[in-house]
């Protein structure tokens, strides 16, 4: 069996699991922010958030007060590195912010193969309780959008590494190796933060992967975490930008907006620097929209990526430091009624 092969088998199990378990209606009178792969640990140098801690509780603050439900797709502990308890002692003031959503029924939880210790439910009384008390986590949630009363389509909310060999089948072997000896190795060097998406040409293969697990399901958007590499429309970023630049210069000259030479300009210099630090590796050309990655609470230069599903829209967000404040930008946003007529 091929590793795509698993990866299907895998994900077609969790998507009809999910689907059994309840089938949430994506009400368009409420707002749902998605974020995955924080990777909370200890304070220590192996603590991938602890850099995005500020424009995470800055999102926090802004999606509470805008009345956004919060969804949270793996990986949001550090529990292959740290155990439980202390994740939970590090990051107090986190917990009860995101507890705050729960209190008003608005937060759900799914997890990661960094923090599948939810997946037992006595752990979950046990330690999650005492700030989301009777909450449930599961593998994968499914939304059904409907629009005119008619069903438009589902949108399935996983984690991503099911099937993988390293993240799935050996998880109980990987979580040693990684506490055992990548955990020390970060807190001495300072090195390797984000990992385990840090090869490109590996993360590139599994969105691919599950892009096409993606675009053979009817009617199916999926929205994954697990590679920290944020994909829109089937896209990365940097594809993207490819599309937006190529689009601009192919326009004929008496149609160039006033500022094309700038945009231009500013379009090239984002590639070089995406290019440089996210090398395209693997990447396929995509060509139906079904394929959505949140991209992570953990990249090292303290940015946050996720997805917002409000009005009948989509669209991802990044929030990061402009100017020295925390401000949220929107990447790119779509209706998901034309998405679903694509698909």
């Amino acid at each position: 069996m091929t590793s795509q092969d698993k990866i299907s088998k895998a994900l077609d199990r969790a998507f009809e699991e999910a689907r059994q378990q309840a089938m949430l209606p994506l009400d368009p009178e409420k707002r749902y922010v998605i974020f995955s792969d924080h990777h909370k640990g200890a304070r220590t140098g192996a603590d991938d958030f602890q850099p995005c801690e500020t424009a995470y509780m800055e999102a926090l603050g802004y999606y509470f007060g805008e009345a956004y439900s919060l969804i949270v797709v793996g990986d949001v502990e550090e529990l292959w590195e740290e155990s439980a308890g202390t994740v939970l002692a590090s990051y107090p003031a986190v917990f009860q912010q995101e507890s705050d959503f729960y209190k008003q029924d608005r937060y759900l939880r799914v997890y990661g193969n960094h923090d599948n210790l939810w997946k037992f439910k006595k752990k979950v009384v046990t330690l999650l309780h005492g700030y989301f008390p009777d909450i449930r986590v599961q593998e994968g949630l499914v939304f059904e959008a409907s629009v005119g009363g008619e069903k438009a389509g589902e949108i399935f909310l996983v984690h991503g590494h099911q099937g993988t060999f390293g993240s799935d089948e050996i998880a109980p072997i990987s979580r040693f190796v990684v506490r055992l000896f990548w955990r020390a190795f970060q807190i001495l060097t300072g090195k390797g933060r984000t990992t385990p998406a840090k090869d490109a040409c590996l993360r590139a293969r599994h969105d691919t992967q599950m892009y096409e697990w993606a675009r053979r399901q009817p009617k199916l958007i999926l929205i994954a975490g697990h590679t920290h590499r944020p994909v829109w429309s089937s896209m990365t970023h940097l594809q993207q930008l490819s599309l937006e630049l190529d689009t601009l210069e192919q326009l004929p000259t008496a149609e160039r907006p006033a500022d094309y030479s700038t945009t231009v300009e500013q379009l090239q210099d984002e590639i070089r620097v995406r290019e440089a630090k996210y090398p395209p590796c693997n990447d396929t050309i995509k060509t139906q929209p079904s394929y959505f990655n949140t991209g992570c609470c953990c990249f090292e230069d303290g940015d946050i990526t996720g997805i917002e599903l409000d009005a009948g829209q989509i669209r991802l967000v990044k929030w990061g430091s402009d100017n020295g404040t925390i401000a949220r930008h929107c990447l790119r946003q779509s209706e998901l009624t034309e998405l679903f007529a694509a698909i």
